[in-house]
């Protein structure tokens, strides 16, 4: 009950304890974050009002597994890329772009591109179906579901024009040329989806335009229409899109390229060097009709160029997203072996290293970028060239290693096998669910509060992992930061150990029900530690 709008009476520990919910001076009501039920990963300081000590966000590397998908068949090759990894009902599927490239003083292609499905039953052992789709020889019993080639299941060899999209460096008309360069499905969460539209895709081969594909099953496709949906951008590149069950709408990522003053093609075609690759997003309501890209607006400013960005919703917590941009560094010198060899058929190529970067987003327009790099290449010279860090789209939950351990989260990367192997291999990485960053501090200690919150719940469940000396503890506040009797941090009982699901409780208690509803504030003490999600949570 309201005590003049002030105060809630609420039960602590048997007693009567009046709660104030007065907001500090400058906080407006509308300024309370209500995080409800809804899990809340500290990949951003969207929650944090204060820290102090050695507090810091601190960005997590996933672990190199022994498991690997090496595409090394006929139709694939060493120049493969641009794969995405969904689960549907109980199968997973792997697509891919199968391609090789020959260098012998000049780069080549060995075959045209091919877009490729795996299938597995739980996302870490992989196997091709022979689908039928393709014929040719020596390509028997393969799993090609589109290809460029005109005896493919779409026609679309090169020439055929389907649209009339322009060239928007030239303004030339451009032919559409098939899908399979990048083409990137998705399955369609949108509950007004049709049946026959449960998968849908991005695709594009001439490199300016995008167009939008269907299926039913995943490995039946058609153009939804014939007429590119997606035409200001750069798009050889991995472009992706999403439905966001948040704000109701389809999200797309795609790759343009700007130039020094921010605009897209306003430079002579000997400027070409002054590209900037960079990223925009659109909407839409039904996959066809896109509103114009925006420009993505980096937090802080980004230092590299951009390649892909690997943008998806956060697994648990849809009101977020996050993503493994494919880093793009150019002008590094030719010191790798690998490099090397590139070199006598393209110096360009040879000239350019990349690796895994990390970005999250809770509006899908402004997203913070880790100016560190999320994965780096290995000790081995192979590893070092164009195209390593080039992440699968979409985690996937994976067994863990360790008996009786906790699901984890997996990616696959392209590893090595590029350029001079038989076929690019995609090696899995794993990293504890919600893993990617914490709240971290070292064993001086450090703490974090949190502004004003709502939230709904009875308990309050952590992800967290300390050393065998640290510890956390949590305490209860009302807003203007008095702490809540019973709630305190002398009261609250130290956590230690690693866990991603564990309930706080203080010397009374770990209900806090009688508080959900309420304006309050957490505060957080970590020593050695790091704190990786918190959620409120109510009782099975």
């Amino acid at each position: 009950m309201w005590i003049r709008t002030m105060y809630w009476i609420v039960m602590t520990a048997g007693n009567l304890t009046f709660l104030s919910t007065a907001l500090p001076q400058g906080v407006l009501p509308q300024d309370v974050i209500d995080i409800g039920s809804r899990l809340e990963p500290l990949i951003d300081e969207h929650l944090l009002a204060r820290k102090t000590g050695s507090l810091r966000l601190r960005l997590h590397r996933p672990i190199r597994q022994a498991d690997a998908i090496t595409l090394d068949k006929p139709w694939e090759g060493n120049n493969s890329a641009y794969a995405t990894v969904l689960k549907h009902q109980d199968q997973f599927f792997f697509y891919y772009r199968g391609t090789a490239l020959i260098l012998d003083g000049k780069v080549r292609h060995e075959h045209l591109a091919t877009t490729c499905v795996m299938t597995s039953r739980d996302g870490v052992r992989w196997e091709r179906p022979d689908l039928g789709f393709v014929k040719r020889d020596g390509w028997e019993r393969n799993n090609i579901i589109l290809t460029l080639d005109p005896a493919g299941k779409i026609d679309a060899s090169p020439g055929q024009t389907r649209t009339a999209g322009h060239d928007l460096l030239s303004g030339k008309k451009v032919p559409f040329t098939g899908a399979s360069h990048n083409f990137t499905p998705l399955i369609d969460t949108n509950p007004q989806c049709k049946p026959r539209e449960k998968f849908k895709a991005l695709g594009g081969h001439d490199h300016r335009t995008l167009y939008a594909f269907a299926s039913p099953d995943g490995l039946h496709w058609n153009l939804m229409q014939p007429e590119p949906v997606i035409v200001d951008g750069m798009m050889d590149s991995q472009n992706l899109a999403f439905w966001d069950p948040v704000q109701k709408k389809y999200f797309a990522y795609y790759r343009d390229f700007k130039n020094k003053k921010g605009d897209t093609r306003q430079y002579a075609k000997h400027q070409f060097s002054l590209r900037d690759r960079d990223v925009r997003v659109a909407t839409s309501v039904d996959f066809v009709n896109w509103t114009k890209g925006d420009w993505v607006d980096w937090r802080p400013d980004r230092i590299t160029q951009l390649y892909t960005t690997q943008t998806q919703l956060y697994p648990g917590a849809e009101h977020l997203r996050i993503g493994f941009p494919l880093r793009y560094v150019p002008g590094r010198g030719r010191f790798s072996q690998l490099n090397e060899r590139i070199a006598a058929s393209s110096t360009y190529y040879a000239s350019v290293y990349t690796d895994t970067g990390f970005i999250s987003s809770r509006d899908g327009r402004t997203f913070r970028i880790w100016p560190e790099a999320l994965l780096r290449p290995g000790t081995t010279g192979a590893q070092w060239y164009y195209g390593f860090g080039g992440t699968a789209l979409n985690l996937i939950e994976s067994p863990s290693q360790l008996p009786g351990g906790e699901t984890e989260w997996s990616f696959y990367v392209q590893d090595h096998g590029s350029w001079f192997g038989d076929g690019v291999t995609y090696q899995r990485y794993s990293i504890r669910r919600d893993g990617f960053v914490s709240a971290s501090a070292a064993l001086s200690g450090g703490s974090f509060t949190t502004k004003p919150l709502r939230f709904s719940g009875d308990h309050l469940l952590l992800n967290y992992s300390t050393s065998a000396l640290g510890a956390i503890r949590v305490e209860l506040q009302e807003p203007t930061g008095k702490p809540i009797p019973g709630f305190s941090l002398d009261e609250c009982v130290e956590l230690f150990g690693n866990s991603v699901k564990h309930a706080v409780t203080w010397k009374q208690r770990a209900d806090v029900n009688a508080i959900s509803g309420k304006p309050i504030r957490l505060r957080f003490e970590l020593k050695d530690a790091d704190l990786f999600s918190l959620r409120f949570a109510a009782r099975r």
